[in-house]
């Protein structure tokens, strides 16, 4: 169909005072009603007693008074990752940590970061004799994820032909992994070994055969999040990195 001069300007005209208020519904977030979500994914972020607790969790706090926000630590929601994932997807002036930084992520979400070194393995039984020296060598085996974490994403990637089954925390992977129920996982080795630790398993009976990511971690809000925010949320954390902060905190819980 044909539009006329009158259809055409009209549609730009729409066009343009929709680009206006999307433009100022970005600028009008506020950092004081923004929803944190957080996972059981300690020592970087976790629960204890119902209140969270964890690396991220108190350098999230420090951040909030750094930039003078009155939050307290249980306003942070403790959900299982896919869930939370798709909320900081979804909905507007929402925040997920601890999430690994990749590129495909920046794609998806606005990040204040570096927060903590992490590493991403193929964790098995020392006891498996499993020696991987490439992605291909796990073509015959089964590999416990959680859903939608950075280990199923780093395998589906990198072309992985394993078999993945998949767990919706942290705990229930690694007594599935005890359990005979995988292989091995591909899960981040310091928050396997503490969920061992914490479920009563002998974390010195389990290694990481193989790593598939060495990155960072950060704070991961939706994408249309104002950049003003992201850059008050970035340079507190900047500070809090350069004053040592971050490294005490995290001797805290990695002794």
């Amino acid at each position: 169909m044909k539009l006329t001069r009158f259809a055409v300007l009209t549609r730009v005209a729409c066009i343009g005072i929709a680009a206006v208020f999307s433009s100022a519904s970005a600028h009008s977030q506020s950092i004081e009603a923004f929803q944190w979500i957080s996972e059981e994914y300690a020592p970087y972020n976790f629960s204890e007693n119902g209140i969270p607790r964890g690396i991220a969790v108190d350098v999230l706090t420090h951040i909030w008074e750094r930039i003078g926000l009155e939050r307290k630590v249980t306003d942070i929601q403790i959900l299982p990752w896919a869930r939370g994932y798709r909320m900081a997807q979804e909905q507007p002036g929402t925040c997920l940590f601890s999430m690994t930084v990749t590129e495909p992520r920046r794609e998806l979400f606005a990040f204040a970061e570096p927060l903590i070194e992490s590493s991403v393995s193929i964790v098995a039984a020392r006891s498996s004799g499993l020696e991987i020296s490439s992605i291909d060598d796990l073509a015959s085996l089964t590999i416990g994820v959680v859903r939608e974490d950075i280990g199923e994403q780093s395998l589906l990637a990198d072309g992985a032909q394993a078999t993945i089954s998949r767990a919706d925390s942290a705990r229930s992977l690694v007594r599935m992994l005890t359990a005979g129920r995988f292989d091995a996982i591909a899960y981040g080795m310091d928050t396997a070994l503490w969920n061992m630790q914490q479920e009563g398993i002998d974390s010195s009976a389990y290694e990481s055969v193989f790593t598939l990511r060495e990155g960072v971690m950060g704070y991961a809000c939706h994408k249309d999040t104002d950049p003003a925010i992201m850059e008050q949320l970035q340079q507190a954390l900047d500070a809090l990195v350069a004053d040592g902060t971050v490294a005490r905190i995290r001797a805290e819980y990695l002794r």
